[in-house]
């Protein structure tokens, strides 16, 4: 009977040790699987926070960069756009006879590349300034010597046609009263001696 029962008790104590063990171990490893399934969740946490903090000062930073090339467009399509129509004064060629078109335009040396296109002035022909007083809305448009020389070359009534469609077509254009041409800085003199060295309106042919 008593090595039964120290049998038996040896046999408890035993398997209570084992049971310890056991619990222990399985808590030790709870703990441990815990902390590294903690610690490998919190590194994906961190890397993602890393790749929003990036993402969001990159699109800012492309969002900004945007904006303003947004805005420097529109302020160069702004200045390219603004135009207004002007008429632009000619001979016509089978009726001999002053006329005119309507362009649009952005400065006065577009209104001029229209009169070189309606042929009553040629490619050599140059506009060197414009000048605008609106204190007396007079302007002084002052042109090359080829510009002369193409207008000297005319008669009478060439001359008066060729002044004639360069002044209506400035005057128009600005809304102004008078214009003195000058060619390279003096009055214009034609062929014929008419001096203009004074204050044009619009001509009538």
């Amino acid at each position: 009977m008593k090595k039964r029962r120290y049998l038996l008790i040896g046999m408890s104590a035993a398997l209570l040790m084992t049971t310890f063990s056991v619990t222990g171990c399985a808590q030790e490893t709870g703990e441990n699987v815990s902390g590294e399934a903690g610690t490998e969740e919190a590194a994906p946490k961190d890397e993602t926070e890393v790749k929003d903090g990036e993402t969001e000062a990159e699109a800012q930073s492309e969002s900004g960069g945007d904006t303003q090339n947004s805005d420097g467009d529109q302020s160069s399509s702004g200045e390219e756009a603004e135009t207004w129509n002007v008429r632009v004064y000619y001979v016509d060629d089978q009726t001999a006879e002053v006329t005119g078109k309507n362009v649009d335009v952005r400065d006065e040396y577009d209104i001029w590349t229209a009169l070189q296109e309606t042929g009553i002035i040629t490619e050599d022909c140059e506009l060197l300034s414009l000048t605008l007083n609106e204190d007396d809305k007079t302007m002084d448009l002052d042109f090359n010597t080829a510009t002369g020389d193409r207008i000297r070359s005319m008669g009478t009534t060439g001359e008066t046609e060729i002044i004639g469609c360069i002044v209506n077509t400035y005057l128009e254009a600005y809304s102004y009263s008078g214009i003195r041409l000058t060619e390279e800085g003096q009055p214009l003199q034609t062929s014929h001696g008419a001096n203009y060295d004074g204050y044009t309106g619009i001509i009538s042919f």
